[in-house]
């Protein structure tokens, strides 16, 4: 009896629309953010039962799995380049650290509020989210249509919805470069920025229709499949995020046409994704199932149509790999537009891409994300433009970050207490190519730091770097592992720095430094005491940093390397000890010139989704004895906060100072949440052990080992850490805290 309907229904199609042949099937997918991942399930089942679909519209993340579609991908190669994509990656408003050039690392995810300046004046962009990883990851997925500019053309001809921003009403994408299309359609307003498009500003095309079905209909469908994600404006208990709620405002006018775009399609899907809203990204797999599930109950459907037709019409053969042949894009040249600030030599030098030379879409988006590493730009889009001879021009559209930006951060630690951060980063001051800033914290402990550095090569992978480092702290004197006394120490820094880039993740360089250390007794107790010292230092530097996150990381090498020569040394100082006065006379601190080597890294491997495995060796080594107490290595705690300080777990910031240390540590790293880790360390370390013959060196004077075991939640005002540590050589418990993003 089915059987006979399905006829029936489609003899009567045929006879009312489509009288010249077999009728047309129109799909319509509908937007609903991370719901719309369901799609992909019902697309599957139509593959399965054999259904040709001859047109396809969408809206906002059914215009992306429907341009997929589309484009020639099945159900089952969307379901799969869906199932591992990073949400939080492609929908960040910065790069991500793997991108970062080496030399901006240092900057990356330091403060909590970061405000734009331009022209003296704070910037407020048009939405939280650029979607420049977005864009680059839907540019690498349809590479193989890069040449389609007539949407009709594709192997399913398609249409995606967008809303123009002037005027409200809806906006048919058929052609152009279709990544743009579908990143406008999805263009929720103040979430994502709106995209250009036609000369129009384009945001997302659910707030005037999220469910275009009448618009597959005027293309030529007889027979329309839709597939609807929204209900209609959602009940108060169920905005749950603010992507929900901002989604709802935006949709109030596509509200009421819904009822009138079920009536017109002949097969209506409604998948239950009860407890999901626009935002649940992080159970996009769950969300995948769930459609798969509804596309299963539907196949049998799909499947009768799909024999009816063949029945009434003859035998048709599904192609469910449609997609092009990939083809290798050659480019005649390269253009680019949207300048402002920077120039276009200096784009292209960093992109370092050549003209007549052919390029994967893969080499193309590396080479991009070397120039978005260097935060001089905050969107970089492209597009090809075929000539009529066949060759093609490539032809970039950039958005640049306003020179200026004022950053703010606030931190809390054990050892520095609290600190509010200010920072003022300028590019291009005094010579174009270049960064300037200045790092202020204001706390009991103030800290400064400035820098400037120009670049100095086509590719701008060589540059001059100088600094200046100011930093008062607490300079602590324990004897046996038990304070006896807190001085405070004051440390100036003068340097000048050549930097080489080897690759994007490392560097090497040659500095010169001037160096000026302070220590001083703040109260009276039995010991005052007042020293300085300044010298000169000479040295080669490495850095090397591929991990795939600033904190927490589970892949990847962070290597910092420094070895000099310290010479002209002017050590002085001058005590006090129960009544009795001392100077550098009577007590004489060695100032000779020595060799200088400090040496840490730290390797991350992922052993599964919850676990990494952390190893670090560290090295601090003066060879001479008897230097200036201020200018030894500091060893003690979990994070690197102050100047020649080697992290030791077991032991508070400072606890012992040195002028040999080597030191191992293995930590297991183990993931409780999306932001949340529980961390575990063990580390020993051998120390003074420069001039010591082998057979005097003892586990007491000589030997270190302790344990740690830290809660840490990687926060928005940065990285929360609770630590409880225990040292052998005491036998005593100690706590560690900090609080935000470190100076």
């Amino acid at each position: 009896m089915l059987l006979v309907f399905f006829l029936a229904l489609l003899a009567g199609k045929v006879n009312s629309q489509s009288k010249n042949g077999r009728p047309k099937i129109g799909i319509t997918l509908s937007g609903g953010g991370a719901k719309g991942l369901a799609h992909i399930g019902i697309l599957q089942a139509i593959d399965s039962a054999g259904l040709n679909i001859d047109f396809i519209t969408g809206t906002s993340m059914g215009s992306v799995v429907g341009g997929l579609y589309a484009a020639g991908y099945s159900g089952k190669d969307i379901e799969t380049m869906a199932r591992p994509l990073d949400w939080a990656v492609l929908f960040s408003s910065s790069p991500q650290l793997d991108q970062i050039s080496i030399e901006e690392k240092s900057e990356y995810e330091k403060y909590a509020l970061i405000v734009p300046i331009e022209k003296r004046k704070i910037k407020i962009g048009r939405g939280l989210i650029d979607g420049q990883e977005l864009w680059l990851k839907l540019a690498e997925f349809f590479e193989p249509v890069y040449n389609i500019r007539d949407f009709s053309k594709l192997p399913i001809p398609f249409k995606c919805m967008g809303t123009d921003l002037s005027t409200g009403n809806v906006v048919e994408m058929d052609h152009g470069n279709i990544v743009n299309a579908i990143r406008a359609s999805m263009a929720i307003p103040s979430v994502f920025t709106p995209v250009h498009y036609d000369d129009k500003l384009l945001a997302d095309g659910g707030m005037v229709d999220n469910f275009p079905v009448m618009n597959v209909k005027q293309m030529g469908a007889d027979f329309v499949i839709g597939v609807n994600l929204n209900h209609g404006l959602s009940k108060a208990e169920d905005l749950e995020s603010t992507l929900d709620i901002l989604g709802q405002i935006a949709f109030f006018k596509d509200a009421a046409t819904i009822e009138k775009n079920k009536a017109a399609c002949d097969i209506y899907i409604f998948p239950d994704l009860t407890g999901y809203g626009a935002g649940s990204f992080g159970d996009s797999d769950t969300i995948i199932n769930r459609g798969i599930e509804t596309g299963k109950k539907y196949y049998a459907q799909f499947k009768r149509l799909a024999d009816s037709l063949d029945a009434i019409y003859g035998k048709q053969n599904f192609k469910e790999e449609r997609l092009p042949e990939a083809k290798h894009i050659t480019i005649s040249r390269h253009t680019a537009e949207g300048f402002k600030n920077t120039k276009e030599k200096f784009f292209f030098g960093m992109l370092n891409l050549q003209n007549n030379k052919n390029y994967s879409y893969g080499a193309i988006n590396d080479a991009i994300h070397r120039v978005y590493g260097s935060r001089y730009y905050k969107i970089i889009r492209y597009d090809f433009l075929p000539d009529t001879n066949g060759s093609t021009e490539m032809r970039f559209n950039v958005e640049e970050n306003p020179l200026t930006a004022l950053k703010v951060g606030l931190n809390y630690n054990s050892f520095t207490q609290i600190g509010l951060f200010l920072n003022l980063t300028s590019r291009d001051l005094l010579f174009r190519e270049s960064r300037a800033l200045v790092s202020v914290s204001i706390s009991e402990f103030p800290q400064i730091y400035a820098e400037y550095f120009k670049y100095i090569n086509r590719k701008r992978t060589a540059r001059i770097v100088l600094d200046f480092y100011y930093q008062s702290t607490n300079f602590p004197l324990y004897q046996d592992f038990r304070l006896s006394q807190t001085l405070n120490s004051t440390y100036r820094v003068l340097d000048a720095q050549i930097q080489k880039n080897i690759n994007l993740y490392s560097y090497f360089g040659f500095g010169q430094q001037y160096n000026n250390s302070k220590i001083k007794t703040e109260e009276s107790p039995s010991l005052i005491y007042n020293g300085q010292n300044n010298y000169w230092f000479s040295y080669l530097t490495y850095g090397l940093n591929s991990t795939n996150r600033k904190y927490y990381p589970t892949k990847g090498w962070n290597v910092k390397a420094r070895a000099g020569y310290v010479y002209n040394q002017e050590p002085e100082h001058e005590y006090t000890y129960d009544d009795i006065s001392g100077s550098s006379d009577s007590i004489p601190i060695n100032d000779k010139d020595y060799l200088k080597l400090m040496i840490s890294a730290t390797h991350y491997s992922e052993l599964n989704s919850k676990f990494a495995f952390i190893k670090n060796a560290s090295l601090g080594y003066i060879i001479e004895n008897n230097t200036f107490v201020a200018d030894k290595f500091v060893v003690g705690g979990i994070n690197d906060i102050i100047l020649n300080q080697i992290s030791f777990a077991g032991l508070d910031v400072s606890e012992i100072k040195t002028g040999s240390i080597g030191s191992l540590q293995l930590g297991l790293q183990y993931q409780l949440s999306k932001k949340s880790f529980l961390i575990a360390r063990l580390n020993a370390a051998l120390y003074n052990f420069h001039g010591t013959k082998p057979e005097n060196i003892t586990a007491k004077n000589n030997f270190l080992s302790g344990y740690g075991l830290s809660y840490a939640l990687n926060s928005p005002i940065g990285p929360i850490e609770i630590t409880v540590m225990y040292s052998d050589q005491d036998a005593k418990v100690r706590n560690y805290i900090n609080l935000g993003f470190m100076f």
